[in-house]
């Protein structure tokens, strides 16, 4: 009897364990914050390909750009007049994001602030750069994200050293 009933415990602990294993369907019905975070990590797996057409469904087609005191408006003009540009320039890409934070103002909008590392070779010559950013994303009719907004800062560089 207490073999039997050990039995049907270690079964209704699988089943649990089974049920609550992560699918492709919970995925898409994760809550909003950690479905940005998720939706985050594709980002950086395209931005890392240098894939400009993965990357374009990340970008809502009227997202404003800021970055180094300048603005880009709309995707097209940031695919073609800056990113495009930049990313063909990059060798041994290395992109990521940490210190993520996701805020809802509502169920289909966020603001979400990172730290973000970007290494590479242009040339050559090795690049070594990184910053805070802020993204306005929201969430379109098929249920996946955009950003409409971003705005990124570099750190400060250490002075010539004297």
């Amino acid at each position: 009897m207490i073999r039997g009933r050990s039995l049907v415990v270690l079964a209704g602990v699988l089943a649990l364990a089974v049920l609550r294993t992560p699918t492709l369907a919970s995925a898409q019905t994760l809550p909003p914050a950690e479905s940005i975070q998720a939706w985050l990590d594709g980002y950086v797996a395209a931005f890392n390909a240098k894939d400009l057409d993965r990357l374009g469904t990340f970008y809502d087609a009227d997202v404003t750009i800021f970055e180094g005191g300048g603005i880009d408006r709309g995707w097209p003009a940031y695919r073609d007049q800056h990113l495009g540009p930049e990313l063909r320039e990059f060798d041994d890409l290395q992109f990521s994001h940490s210190n993520l934070a996701v805020r809802m103002l509502t169920d289909r909008t966020a603001y979400v602030t990172t730290e973000y590392s970007l290494r590479a070779r242009v040339r050559g010559r090795p690049i070594d750069s990184g910053g805070l950013e802020t993204l306005i994303v929201v969430q379109v009719d098929d249920g996946t994200w955009r950003i409409r907004h971003a705005h990124t800062s570099s750190r400060r560089r250490p002075g010539p050293v004297q």
